[in-house]
């Protein structure tokens, strides 16, 4: 279930951002945000969880 609501999330996000993008460059603009969108969403994919770890200062447990 947390799968798809972080799919669900992440599809929103990118359809606002593509439609400040269509509202900012007309289609030329909603395609740019969409490329932005994808690289930051990849992004955040693959480092949310570092990036979580980080912000409350977590260390990883030696066996």
């Amino acid at each position: 279930m947390n799968t798809l609501r972080t799919a669900m999330l992440l599809a929103a996000m990118t359809a606002l951002f593509m439609g400040v993008g269509y509202l900012i460059g007309g289609s030329g603009g909603m395609v740019i945000a969409l490329l932005i969108a994808a690289g930051t969403n990849l992004f955040s994919y693959w480092n949310a969880d570092k990036m979580v770890l980080s912000m409350n200062h977590a260390i990883e447990v030696d066996e």
